[in-house]
């Protein structure tokens, strides 16, 4: 079980840091030229790599879920939701690098999913 939470945390950071590298390229109007634009930018790219890095590390903890005995039976969804806890950084990491805001509502339900999260794994 600590494996599958050490993974879940460097799934978070990589995702959240993918997300940074994406998000920034592409903010402004977007059309065909701007689309075919990323394809040259680096940031877009690196956080291309990140997310498929993130992927693997998908595959990762949902192995190590299908080789849990109280969680083999339902492995793929523990994974999917193992990874929400990504929210977390990827809220953080939004407001500290993209000066994005969260509405109180939108923080609640936020909250409701890692409660969730939590749940899943009682």
């Amino acid at each position: 079980m600590l494996a599958i939470i050490i993974w879940m945390f460097i799934y978070a950071i990589v995702v959240a840091a993918s997300i940074i590298f994406i998000g920034k390229p592409i903010s402004g109007i977007l059309n065909l030229k701007s689309l075919l634009m990323l394809l040259f930018d680096w940031r877009f790219l690196f956080g291309g790599i990140l997310a498929l890095g993130a992927r693997f590390i998908f595959v990762i903890i949902n192995n190590l879920a299908s080789n849990h005995p109280r969680l083999s039976d339902a492995h793929l969804t523990v994974a999917a939701l193992a990874t929400q806890g990504s929210i977390i950084a990827i809220i953080l990491a939004n407001i500290i690098f993209l000066d994005e805001h969260l509405r109180p509502v939108q923080l609640l339900g936020a909250a409701v999913i890692l409660i969730g999260v939590f749940l899943v794994f009682r």
